[in-house]
């Protein structure tokens, strides 16, 4: 596990990158439309790169352990999440209308941007590969039943008044259903999946990719980390913090689901885990901010998208004390 010192210096350098993102965004260098064309880039592009690149970082005498045990934990990942989110609701007392949208906002989480971000700075490069064994195996669980959540909850929101009447409601409902078929296979099935399984390959099968290949897989990695946090950095920016900042229950479900859950679960797996890097990964996995996205999936499911989009804020925003205290109880283990 990292030293205290460097764990703080990491977590600092990634803030002071995310304050640089938000006073690009104040100045008028970077602006909201282009936000999804950087996404993009990163998740296509400079994110695979940072996946191949940082398989030749694994130590092939400890990687295979650490490799098993993240397989293990990747599967659990999604289930712990959303019986976190769960358990944050019945302590919080959401109303039953909105369980949906937190039980949405606490698996939907920022694992692929900054959470390598975080890992990589933590960490080092060999983490990045077992965080996206981790997203890789997740994503099957949060396209399928993490949806399925919002579908229902979009349905009862719909019986209790609603909703399209008549043959062109149910047009417009099946419609919706097809659409959703499709957009969770292509969720599912992306190029960070699909790096990951052939960087599995690479280190199982001990296959030599040529040195130039790997360099420029690194060169073009490089830019993720700091390119993802000042995109955070600007979505703050976008957003009426002064609103958004007075959710008394959005910090409440922050505080359960984002520090005391990975916590809880770190003081429960020490003693029994023996891959500390792979348990130090599940632990980050599990303390990343609502992703982005949680809003504007949520109104594709008949959803209000609001509140997810304030828990994203809410959720960041928080996570850069939170990391923080998580990493020096796990240095002090």
């Amino acid at each position: 596990m990292t030293d205290i010192a460097g764990t703080l210096g990491s977590m600092f350098s990634l803030i002071i990158v995310t304050i640089l993102g938000y006073v690009a965004a104040r100045c008028g260098f970077i602006s909201a439309d282009i936000r999804p064309k950087l996404s993009g880039l990163i998740f296509n592009i400079t994110l695979p790169c940072t996946i191949l690149a940082s398989v030749g970082k694994i130590d092939a005498s400890t990687g295979a352990e650490a490799i098993t045990w993240s397989l293990v934990f990747g599967i659990a990942l999604f289930f712990v999440m959303l019986a976190g989110g769960a358990l944050a609701c019945l302590a919080l007392r959401v109303p039953r209308g909105e369980r949906g949208l937190y039980l949405w906002m606490g698996v939907l989480t920022n694992t692929g941007f900054i959470g390598f971000a975080v890992l990589d700075s933590i960490f080092g490069g060999a983490s990045v590969f077992l965080g996206s064994i981790f997203i890789a195996l997740s994503n099957v669980f949060i396209y399928s039943i993490g949806v399925a959540l919002l579908r229902s909850a979009g349905q009862a929101g719909r019986a209790a008044g609603v909703g399209g009447d008549g043959a062109s409601g149910e047009a417009a409902r099946k419609r919706r259903r097809t659409i959703d078929v499709r957009g969770m296979l292509k969720d599912m099935v992306n190029v960070p999946l699909v790096m990951s399984l052939v960087a599995m390959v690479i280190f199982f099968a001990q296959v030599s990719v040529p040195a130039p290949i790997m360099q420029a897989a690194e060169m073009a990695g490089g830019i993720t980390s700091p390119l993802a946090m000042m995109l955070v950095g600007l979505s703050i920016a976008d957003a009426d913090l002064a609103a958004v900042l007075k959710q008394p229950r959005l910090w409440g479900f922050t505080v359960i689901r984002f520090l005391l859950v990975p916590l809880a679960v770190y003081v429960l797996l020490a003693p029994l885990v023996p891959s500390a890097l792979a348990l130090g990964v599940f632990v980050v996995m599990l303390a990343m901010p609502t992703g982005s996205m949680a809003g504007p999936i949520a109104e594709t499911y008949g959803q209000n998208g609001e509140l997810p989009a304030q828990g994203t804020i809410v959720s960041t925003v928080a996570s850069f004390a939170i990391v923080p205290v998580l990493m020096t109880i796990m240095s002090l283990g």
